[in-house]
């Protein structure tokens, strides 16, 4: 087709052939009818509709250029794949139901990685850093590891890596090393062996975390309670058969009736005794007794061993295995004890012991608390938290608020497991799912920003972001605007 300049076809007569286009929208062979009457091609009206349908769009809806429209294409982008969890398909299909522009899974896929390859670098050498948890979570058989600091959540390190050998860990350290985050600090985890064989190499304290050493041994229960009752079935089965004619049948059934009888009261009395054990080795390795002291670490260890002893009598080598185990991981465990023990003896020594106590009681019933997963045993835990704290302010009315402040975050910064790090691993994990595999070093950088610049919405930190617990200073913007920002 040929195209010619029409001088006669100024803005006013343009302005027309757009409005009666936009007017005919949905009539089927108007823009066709429109560019034949003003003698133009269907493409010149189209063209002018685009242009009016932009600066509708403009005047109505979203302010500035089309700078601006882009801008706010990708705030839907940033808040539906990070707090919406959307994949990239959803996601685009999303935009495309709001009538945005830029809406393909390529556009999507570029603007993540342009934001992520801009992103600021965070300076922590102000940080106070203690303790570090760290653990590993794997995408389609790849492993990632994360290092968290606990008091704030923030993620210090996330690395895509090919192994999880000691070397691996070893390297995932040494740039945290060299900006002067890690000095002698104390490394809390799993006992995984390459993770174990990294703080070695760095020469860091591995602090054993209590779940995964206490795991084992409760498995043991639950093996022991459905064998109890698997010969508890038995002991009824036997029992319920007739008895028969013949003597030697009489003898023979009313023997295996109460060989089962015996074997059922066998389990039955080593299930029993294992609870037993198992409720004493909790309370044992719990902080502080019911009266709010704490107890002194030879006898602490002493009623520990004695408790394992007993245990290792209940079964056979599978059971003396895991104690084994058990009793070797708690070698590392005894820091914990003696890190408190430093916390309490300087408290006891500066407020009334009854104080004290107390509010040791409280600390440790709201700890249980947060862990239990029964709303009414949760519940229960909580009144009788406040119960102490109330007593102790009742006791030191002047000053209650300030010491149970002050004395409860002493306590806190003695970290006890690395629990604290499946928070971080719950909000990882929908982004992993949703990438199909596809996982790069960007993508973890980019949710790690995100992460430690997103301010908590419940708990002890809410309206806080983990970046300002760490660094103690105050954000001027939302993770949001400072990416926007960054392009």
């Amino acid at each position: 087709m040929k195209f010619m300049r029409r001088p006669d076809i100024d803005t006013v007569a343009r302005v027309h052939i757009a409005a009666q286009a936009f007017l005919s929208l949905g009539v089927y062979g108007e823009i066709t009818r429109i560019a034949q009457c003003s003698r133009v091609s269907r493409l010149f009206v189209y063209k002018l509709l685009w242009q009016l349908r932009l600066l509708y769009e403009l005047e109505v809806g979203d302010p500035g250029s089309p700078e601006a429209i882009r801008t706010e294409v990708d705030r839907h982008i940033l808040l539906l794949r990070f707090e919406g969890h959307c994949a990239l398909e959803r996601l685009s299909q999303i935009l495309k139901q709001l009538g945005r522009p830029f809406s393909s899974v390529g556009y999507i896929s570029q603007r993540l990685a342009a934001y992520a390859q801009a992103l600021p670098k965070e300076e922590l050498t102000d940080a106070q850093i203690v303790f570090l948890l760290c653990d590993e979570i794997f995408t389609r058989g790849q492993p990632i590891l994360i290092t968290v600091e606990p008091r704030s959540l923030a993620i210090v390190k996330i690395e895509l890596v090919e192994n999880r050998e000691a070397e691996t860990w070893k390297q995932h350290w040494d740039t945290l090393a060299e900006t002067g985050l890690i000095e002698q600090q104390t490394v809390v985890s799993d006992q995984g062996p390459g993770l174990v064989k990294g703080c070695a190499l760095m020469g860091l304290t591995h602090h054993p975390d209590l779940f995964h050493l206490l795991r084992p041994l409760a498995m043991f229960g639950e093996r022991f309670y459905r064998k109890a009752l698997a010969a508890i079935a038995r002991e009824y089965e036997r029992g319920s058969v007739a008895i028969g004619r013949s003597e030697a049948v009489i003898k023979k059934r009313s023997a295996a009736y109460e060989a089962a009888k015996a074997e059922a009261e066998e389990k039955i009395v080593r299930y029993d005794n294992f609870c037993y054990l198992w409720t004493a080795l909790r309370r044992a390795l719990e902080l502080f007794d019911d009266q709010g002291d704490l107890k002194e670490l030879t006898s602490r260890q002493a009623e520990i061993q004695a408790i394992v002893t007993l245990m290792d009598t209940l079964d056979g080598a599978p059971l003396h295995q895991a104690l084994v185990s058990f009793a070797s991981g708690l070698e590392g465990y005894w820091g914990y004890y003696q890190g408190a023990e430093k916390v309490y003896q300087e408290y006891i020594t500066r407020y009334p012991r009854a104080v004290v106590q107390a509010l040791a009681c409280g600390w440790q019933l709201e700890r249980q608390a947060t862990n239990s997963k029964a709303y009414g045993m949760r519940k229960r835990l909580a009144q009788d938290a406040e119960f102490y704290f109330s007593y102790a302010a009742a006791l030191l009315p002047e000053a209650s608020e300030a010491i149970r402040k002050e004395m409860l975050e002493a306590l806190d910064t003695e970290v006890r497991s690395s629990s604290l790090i499946e928070n971080v691993n719950s909000a990882l994990r929908p982004l992993l799912e949703t990438c199909r595999g596809q996982v790069d070093q960007q993508i973890l950088d980019l949710f790690a920003y995100v992460h430690n610049h997103r301010r908590f919405v419940r708990g002890k930190r809410a309206g806080k972001a983990p970046i300002e617990i760490l660094t103690g200073k105050e954000m001027e913007k939302t993770w949001l605007i400072s990416l926007l920002e960054t392009i």
